[in-house]
């Protein structure tokens, strides 16, 4: 997931490099780049959430759920970045936040990967609910470690 969450970070970083590239050459490299690196997230996503559920049976069912909230924010991207440029007049505002969104995602998830490892490195050891606190990466790998272990349940 390390590589996942650096791609999604490249990708929101060639994202607002579009905004200050003013040749066509410039533009391809920028876009070549954030090609690469989403097809390389998009590659990465069917094993990462695998690992995540532990369970080949349950991972198709993890990719539909992973694919099924990209597809919302995907038919509801445009429109709002659409309204954007309507309101400010320039296409600033809709690249900022749409590159920064993705920057913020792949830090997320960088962070939730750290969290679920650390977490099953304390969970070996009896001293794991006095060394949990609540930040957003341990709220996280909980709700993770949650969803997997209901899926693994209902299958029971």
């Amino acid at each position: 997931m390390l590589l996942q969450g650096l791609g999604l970070i490249a990708m929101g970083f060639c994202t607002v490099l579009m905004l200050i590239i003013n040749n066509y050459t410039g533009l391809l490299s920028s876009i070549i780049l954030f090609s690469f690196f989403s097809g390389g997230t998009l590659f990465l996503s069917g094993p990462s959430v695998e690992q995540a559920l532990k369970s080949p049976e349950k991972s198709a069912h993890g990719l539909g759920h992973c694919q099924f909230w990209d597809s919302i924010f995907v038919f509801i991207g445009p429109p709002i970045a659409g309204f954007l440029y309507d309101v400010t007049g320039s296409y600033t505002a809709p690249y900022l936040i749409g590159g920064l969104s993705l920057v913020i995602s792949g830090a997320l998830v960088i962070a939730g990967d750290r969290s679920v490892k650390r977490r099953r490195r304390l969970s070996s050891s009896s001293s794991f609910a006095k060394e949990r606190n609540n930040t957003f990466g341990s709220i996280m790998a909980q709700y993770m470690y949650n969803a997997r272990n209901l899926s693994i349940e209902s299958s029971l």
